[in-house]
């Protein structure tokens, strides 16, 4: 299953750049993993694309990431995504 995952960022948060690093090493080793088909900004948060088992197994895999153990991420969104094109299709 692929899912598209809006994370929205705490605006009041100003310790948002210190923990950046460890976020993307934590997403690094999603992507070496297989997991993490894309991910990027988007203003006020960011877009991951995840392939995971179930949405139970994606939440629990993202509970690891520092930006959501920190409470940088306010507010997670998480769709099941069926491509019709491209390269995950």
């Amino acid at each position: 299953m692929i899912f598209a995952v809006l994370y929205t960022y705490d605006p009041e948060r100003d310790d948002i750049h210190d923990v950046r690093p460890l976020h993307r090493e934590f997403l690094k080793a999603e992507y070496d993993a297989g997991r993490l088909l894309a991910s990027g900004p988007r203003g006020g948060g960011a877009l991951l694309i995840i392939k995971a088992d179930s949405e139970q197994e994606l939440r629990n895999n993202l509970a690891g990431d520092p930006f959501m153990k920190s409470g940088i991420v306010m507010a997670l969104d998480v769709e099941e995504w069926t491509v019709v094109y491209g390269p995950w299709s």
